[in-house]
C-alpha cells in the first residue's frame, strides 16, 4: 500500500473542507435567498418550510447510509459520488420553475450530502494520527466555516443583483473544485472497507421519520391536537422503536446501537441533536426577519450574518485544541452556555425590531456553537473503531440532522401558528366582518408573502395594520426562539450530566469492533 505523503494529507482535510464548504454555503446562501423564493413562487409559511425541512429530512433518513457506503465501498467513491449528487441537485433547483421543481433538486442536494458528509469528516479526521485528531478537525471546521463567512455575502449580493436562483448555482465550481483537490489527495482519501449495506434499514428510519417530521410541520394547519396530527406522530414513533429495536439485532447495522450505551457518545448524540433544533431555525427565520421586519437587501442580510458565523468560524479551531489538551467537556459545556445564553437574549431583542440588540446575542451564539459543535463529532467518532468510524459518524449525523428536521418543523410551526392567530386579530380589529375585512385580509396576506406592490399599498390605506403585521411577525418569529432555546439548555444540561472531563479510554466502545 502506497504511503502518503505530509502534502497529500493535507488534500485530504481541503477536499473535506470543500465539501463541508458546499453544505454551508448551501445553508446560509437558501436562507438568505427564502424571502426571495418566497415571493417570486408565492409561498405560504408552511410551503416555504419544506424548502429546508425536507431537506433536512432527507438528511436525517439517509445519513447513516452514507456513512454505511463509506465503510462498505470506500470513502473516496462514495465522496465522489455525493458532490456529484450535490451539484446536480444545485443545479435543479437553480432552475426550478416552481415548488415541485424546487424540492425535487433539494431531495437531491440531500441525497449528495449524506454521501459527501460522512466521507468529508473521516479524511479530514483520518487524515493524521490521534494525537493530531483535534488539530485536523479544527481546521477542517476552521477552513470550512470560510464558506459561512463568504458564502451569505457572496450569495446575497448574488441573489439582489441575479435573483435567488444564483444561490444554487454557486455551488457548481465548488463541487469542481472539490473533486480536484480530492484527486491530488491520492492515497490519503483512501480507507478501510468491509461490511454489507442493507437497503432495507435505511428505507424503514425514513418511513418512521417522515410521518413526525409531516405532523409536527402541518400542525398548525390541522392544529397541534388534532387526531391527524397526533396519529402521524405516534405512528411515525412507533416506527422509529421498530427501527431501533431491528438495528440492536442487526448483525450488520446502520445505526449500531451499541455505541449510544456509551455514555460519552450518547451526550455527544444529544448535544448535536439539540444544537441543530435551534440552529436550523435561527438560520431560516433569522434571514427572514431581517428582511422581512428590519427591511434589509439580501447582501445586507448576508453581511449581518457575520456576527453569528465570524466568532463561530474562530471558535472552532479553540474547541479543537481544548480538546486536545483536556477532552470534550470543557469545550462543549462552555461552547452550550454560551449559545443559551445568546439564544434567550435573542427572544427579547426580536420583538423589539432593534439589530443593534441582537448584535451581542448572535456573536455569543455563534462563539458558543464554534466551541461546541466540531468537537462532539472528533470525540463521538474516537469512541469507535478505525473500521466502523464511517458508521459512527452516521449515527451521530443522524442524530443530529434529526434534530434539524424536527427542530425546523417544531420551530416553524410555532411561528406560523402564533402568526396566523394574531393576523386574524389585527384585520378583525381593523375592518368590520365583511367585503372590507376579506380585502384587508387578501391584501395582508399578499404582504406577508413580501410582495413589494402589496406591502405599499397597506402602508399607504392601512399604515396602522402594517405597522402592527411587521410587530405580529417579529414577535412570532421571537416566540419560535423559545424552542430553540430550550433546546440548547436541554444539550448543556446532557452535557454536565454525562460528559466525562477526560475520558480514559477514548479508543473503541466496548462490544463495537
Amino acid at each position: 500500500m502506497t504511503t502518503a505523503t505530509s502534502q497529500q494529507r493535507w488534500c485530504a482535510v481541503f477536499a473535506g473542507s470543500g465539501a463541508l464548504g458546499m453544505i454551508m454555503i448551501d445553508a446560509t446562501g437558501t436562507a438568505v435567498a427564502l424571502p426571495a423564493i418566497q415571493r417570486d413562487l408565492m409561498l405560504s409559511h408552511g410551503a416555504q418550510q419544506w424548502i429546508i425541512t425536507l431537506y433536512a429530512l432527507t438528511v436525517a433518513a439517509a445519513i447513516a447510509t452514507g456513512g454505511r457506503l463509506a465503510d462498505v465501498f470506500g470513502r473516496d467513491r462514495v465522496f465522489r459520488a455525493g458532490v456529484a449528487l450535490f451539484a446536480a441537485g444545485s443545479l435543479i433547483s437553480g432552475l426550478s420553475l416552481n415548488l415541485p421543481m424546487l424540492l425535487s433538486g433539494r431531495v437531491l442536494e440531500g441525497l449528495g450530502n449524506i454521501l459527501m458528509a460522512p466521507a468529508a469528516a473521516l479524511l479530514a479526521t483520518e487524515a493524521f494520527g490521534p494525537a493530531q485528531r483535534g488539530r485536523a478537525m479544527g481546521i477542517y471546521s476552521g477552513l470550512g466555516g470560510l464558506a459561512l463567512v463568504f458564502g451569505p455575502i457572496i450569495c446575497g449580493a448574488l441573489v439582489q443583483l441575479g435573483g435567488w436562483r444564483w444561490a444554487f448555482f454557486v455551488n457548481l465550481p465548488l463541487a469542481a473544485a472539490t473533486l480536484l483537490t480530492l484527486r491530488a489527495a491520492g492515497p490519503a482519501a483512501t480507507g478501510p472497507r468491509g461490511g454489507i449495506f442493507r437497503p432495507a434499514h435505511s428505507l424503514l428510519l425514513a418511513a418512521a421519520l417522515g410521518p413526525i417530521v409531516l405532523g409536527l410541520q402541518q400542525s398548525h394547519l390541522w392544529g397541534w391536537a388534532s387526531p391527524l396530527t397526533l396519529a402521524l406522530v405516534a405512528l411515525g414513533a412507533a416506527l422509529l422503536v421498530l427501527f431501533i429495536l431491528g438495528q440492536r439485532r442487526a448483525a450488520e447495522p446502520l445505526v449500531d446501537m451499541r455505541l449510544f450505551a456509551d455514555r460519552q457518545f450518547a451526550a455527544d448524540s444529544i448535544v448535536l441533536f439539540c444544537a441543530q433544533c435551534a440552529l436550523v431555525g435561527q438560520s431560516a427565520f433569522g434571514a427572514i426577519y431581517l428582511q422581512r421586519i428590519l427591511h434589509f437587501t439580501p447582501l445586507q442580510s448576508g453581511l449581518a450574518m457575520l456576527l453569528f458565523l465570524v466568532p463561530l468560524m474562530v471558535c472552532a479551531p479553540l474547541g479543537g485544541l481544548l480538546y486536545d489538551r483536556h477532552g470534550a467537556k470543557l469545550p462543549v459545556v462552555a461552547g452550550l452556555t454560551l449559545g443559551t445564553l445568546g439564544l434567550l437574549w435573542e427572544t427579547q431583542a426580536l420583538p423589539r425590531a432593534d439589530f443593534v440588540l441582537m448584535m451581542p446575542a448572535l456573536v455569543a451564539t455563534g462563539a458558543g456553537m464554534g466551541l461546541a459543535l466540531s468537537q462532539t463529532y472528533t470525540d463521538g467518532t474516537a469512541r469507535a473503531a478505525e473500521g466502523q468510524r464511517g458508521r459512527a459518524f452516521g449515527a451521530l449525523d443522524t442524530v443530529r440532522q434529526m434534530g434539524g428536521a424536527i427542530g425546523m418543523a417544531a420551530i416553524g410551526t410555532v411561528v406560523a401558528g402564533m402568526e396566523r392567530g394574531r393576523f386574524l386579530d389585527i384585520a378583525a380589529g381593523a375592518a368590520p366582518e365583511g367585503p372590507a375585512r376579506h380585502a384587508l385580509e387578501g391584501l395582508m396576506e399578499q404582504a406577508v408573502y413580501g410582495r413589494p406592490e402589496a406591502v405599499e399599498a397597506l402602508v399607504a390605506q392601512w399604515p396602522a395594520v402594517a405597522s402592527a403585521l411587521r410587530l405580529s411577525a417579529a414577535r412570532s418569529i421571537g416566540d419560535g426562539y423559545y424552542v430553540g432555546t430550550g433546546m440548547v439548555a436541554l444539550g448543556l444540561l446532557a452535557a454536565v450530566l454525562l460528559m466525562r472531563r477526560k475520558p480514559a479510554a477514548p479508543a473503541v466502545v466496548k462490544g463495537v469492533s
